[in-house]
């Protein structure tokens, strides 16, 4: 009865037995036939590789975070056409909008393109009118100006890092339609080489028609605020004016062209429109549909660059083969012994397959931690670096941040590390199957 007993434990898979067998090759030495030093080479190739798989998509979402807060914080969320329609019924609309459930605010829109000339120096640009308290809610244009205020108002205290805005928006827009306050990006100010109080022309194509055709029309305007947001689309490309003053400067006549929506979801802009799109006849559009060219972008980036790191992973756990294959061949003798006390092949395939899966368990699980940490603590080792080779390694007047943004995502984590398990697992089958087909005879002939 023992002996029956004991044939159970040896062939209980993945028992005890078999357990202790994948662990004493895994800790032999190498004298002993234990595992070579491409083990150790292919452990350490999957530490990398993960960690760099798992550290590089941390900092690509952090981008495009950076990139994305730059878009929803700068324009509305969904924008309505509204050309040619009533006044009076585009009011009705903006009250029903405000109605709705997860409508933050909506602003009244109106757009166009400019020549902005100063000092001999000129350049196309959109000009935006807008509301004067629909661009004081703006956090992301407002706290940039008021952070500039606050610096040259306190000059002891250490400024921040990067660019920052200049005047204020606290008299933005009141005079109305008569007014000639300008608000521009820090890049085009300063291609133009004005600063706040300087004086400004628009020259728009849409003017008076005459009988040689239309003339084009010509305003001066003062620059009252300079803001900054870190996005060169934004900060060379757009400039705003109170909406009533936009109007007449183009010719405008009753009404709004646009109506934008800002969300508390933004990322729910699209489900937004669909469903609005059922209740109101208007042409719709959200902001993932107008900036569809840079989502796209960092899609395809992102998903290509997973795709990369991931090759590395899999051609780095080939290795794995390889050090399996050679603690096979050193071990040759103990598996003719195995199978002749009755050992299947069965047997032998998971006691081979758990010596390699737990070098992939070791490769994956420390590059695992690598990363998450260095994603966590990405800014502190930056400075640490930048301390240690005396250079700015991610320059903030260029990159308009004060260091390598990282977005760790739990979820793609997991996924990371779950697959490059299963790559580990499946490499250390194929040298399991060749040791299962060992024959017995062969491997003691000559012992």
């Amino acid at each position: 009865m023992s002996a029956v007993k004991d044939q159970r434990v040896v062939e209980r898979p993945f028992g005890p037995f078999e357990r202790m067998l994948a662990l004493r090759y895994l800790g032999a030495k190498r004298e002993h036939g234990g595992l070579a030093f491409i083990s150790v080479v292919s452990v350490v190739g999957i530490t990398l590789g993960v960690w760099a798989l798992i550290l590089t998509m941390s900092i690509m979402n952090g981008f495009r975070l950076e990139l994305i807060s730059k878009i929803v914080g700068f324009e509305p969320h969904v924008f309505i056409d509204t050309r040619g329609v009533p006044l009076s019924t585009v009011d009705e609309l903006m009250v029903k909008l405000r109605q709705r459930p997860g409508v933050e605010n909506v602003e009244p829109l109106h757009e166009g393109l400019g020549l902005l000339s100063a000092y001999g120096r000129s350049d196309a640009v959109q000009v935006r009118g807008v509301r004067p308290e629909d661009l004081r809610k703006n956090h992301l244009i407002a706290d940039s100006v008021a952070a500039g205020q606050r610096v040259r108002d306190n000059p002891t205290e250490p400024a921040p890092r990067g660019t920052l805005g200049q005047g204020s928006l606290d008299r933005f827009g009141d005079d109305g339609s008569l007014s000639q306050d300008l608000v521009m990006g820090s890049a085009f100010a300063y291609q133009l080489g004005v600063g706040v109080g300087d004086k400004v022309t628009i020259t728009q194509s849409n003017g008076a028609r005459t009988v040689l055709g239309t003339a084009p029309r010509t305003k001066t305007y003062t620059v009252s605020a300079i803001f900054h947001v870190g996005n060169e689309r934004y900060d060379r490309g757009v400039v705003f004016m109170p909406i009533e003053a936009s109007k007449l400067l183009f010719g405008y006549g009753e009404g709004y062209p646009v109506v934008g929506l800002r969300l508390t979801d933004p990322d729910a802009a699209d489900d937004f429109v669909r469903q609005l799109e059922t209740e109101e006849r208007y042409v719709m559009q959200s902001w993932i549909q107008r900036n569809g060219t840079y989502v796209t972008a960092l899609v395809v980036e992102r998903n290509v660059m997973r795709l990369i790191l991931f090759i590395v992973v899999v051609i780095t756990a080939l290795n794995i083969i390889t050090g399996v294959l050679m603690l096979v061949k050193n071990k040759a003798r103990d598996i003719a012994i195995l199978r002749t006390i009755g050992a299947t092949r069965a047997g032998v395939v998971r006691i081979f397959m758990m010596s390699g899966t737990v070098l992939g368990m070791a490769g994956v699980g420390t590059g695992v931690v690598l990363g998450v940490l260095c994603a966590i603590y990405i800014a502190p080792i930056q400075h640490f670096l930048e301390y240690i080779t005396g250079t700015e390694l991610f320059p903030a007047d260029i990159y308009q941040l004060d260091a390598l943004p990282a977005k760790l995502e739990w979820a793609e984590v997991a996924s990371v590390g779950g697959a490059a398990f299963v790559v580990t697992l499946l490499m250390s089958v194929i040298p399991s199957l060749w040791a299962a087909r060992l024959n017995p005879v062969e491997a003691l002939r000559f012992e």
